[in-house]
């Protein structure tokens, strides 16, 4: 059953960053970029690297894992170097000042 966590208010990212939150006990990606928040698990398909900590690029639309270079889509979490590998997407709302992601 799906649940929802509140793990950020507006103005705790800026734009083109990530930020590793917590939504209960699952460690979350959360990135803003052209606006939107985006929300994945932390842990790269590659070697299980923190992709929290890696870098954002919103021209390009991609999420970098800093262990080995991994990029990701911003979109739809998919791996570019293996297309079947790809981060979970989480769903996030924003509702008055708190983000929220449902697992």
């Amino acid at each position: 059953m799906p649940q929802t966590f509140t793990v950020a208010r507006v103005g705790d990212l800026t734009e083109g960053r990530v930020k590793v939150v917590r939504a209960g006990t699952s460690p979350i990606a959360l990135v803003l970029a052209g606006g939107v928040y985006r929300a994945f698990s932390n842990v790269c398909r590659h070697r299980g690297g923190p992709v929290g900590e890696g870098d954002v690029d919103p021209a390009e639309g991609t999420l970098t894992c800093p262990w080995h270079g991994w990029q990701y889509e911003l979109l739809t979490g998919k791996a570019l170097l293996n297309p079947l590998a790809r981060l979970d997407v989480y769903k996030v709302e924003v509702v008055g000042d708190e983000i929220r992601v449902t697992l």
